[in-house]
């Protein structure tokens, strides 16, 4: 095979994937750019469903695929590769979000909240309902409103979301409850 053809999959291997990381790992550039144009799709495919700005996506690939190629050679080929690429992925989503977080520590994060609630954005009704659910969470004290949308919107755990704001989980559980609370009590006295 020339250097400059693209090796096909092998799908009777039970690890294709492994295999071209094996090849890569042994300097076969051909087999590495396979194993990267392959995988590409697959990342994106796994942030789709865990994120809830689709804008990210293209940004943390990059950052994820930057993150296989350094330590590509910590691949162990006794190991499912896709185990390895998602453990891989699923610590860059989180570390991205968390940048995202710090950058937008005293504010709310409108391009998330948005993206989150942007599913009735085609719905007058529901489009309604998401404007008068942002007004309410805009009168929640700062905390509570950050808790509920790292925990709510951003898919952090209470222990996540409570580091991030500097509460331990327990303190967390506590803001997240309260502001549960008073979210109801403000859409009820707001006659939502």
């Amino acid at each position: 095979m020339a250097s400059n053809t693209t090796p096909v999959i092998n799908d009777n291997h039970p690890d294709p994937l492994g295999l071209l990381m094996q090849k890569a790992q042994g300097g076969d550039a051909v087999a590495y750019r396979t194993l990267l144009n392959t995988v590409t799709p697959l990342i994106k495919s796994y942030l789709r469903t865990r994120l809830f700005s689709r804008g990210h996506i293209d940004d943390i690939a990059q950052e994820i695929l930057l993150a296989i190629h350094a330590v590509r050679h910590t691949y162990n080929p006794e190991q499912p590769f896709k185990n390895w690429m998602y453990g891989i992925s699923r610590h860059k989503a989180i570390d991205y979000m968390r940048k995202a977080t710090r950058q937008n520590a005293n504010e709310t994060n409108d391009v998330e909240f948005e993206t989150f609630m942007a599913d009735g954005a085609n719905n007058p009704e529901e489009a309604l309902e998401t404007k008068q659910l942002r007004a309410c969470l805009e009168k929640l004290p700062d905390k509570q409103r950050k808790i509920l949308l790292l925990t709510k919107v951003e898919g952090f755990s209470m222990a996540e979301a409570g580091k991030q704001l500097g509460m331990t989980e327990s303190a967390a559980k506590v803001a997240a409850h309260r502001a549960y609370k008073k979210l109801k009590e403000t859409l009820i006295d707001d006659g939502y």
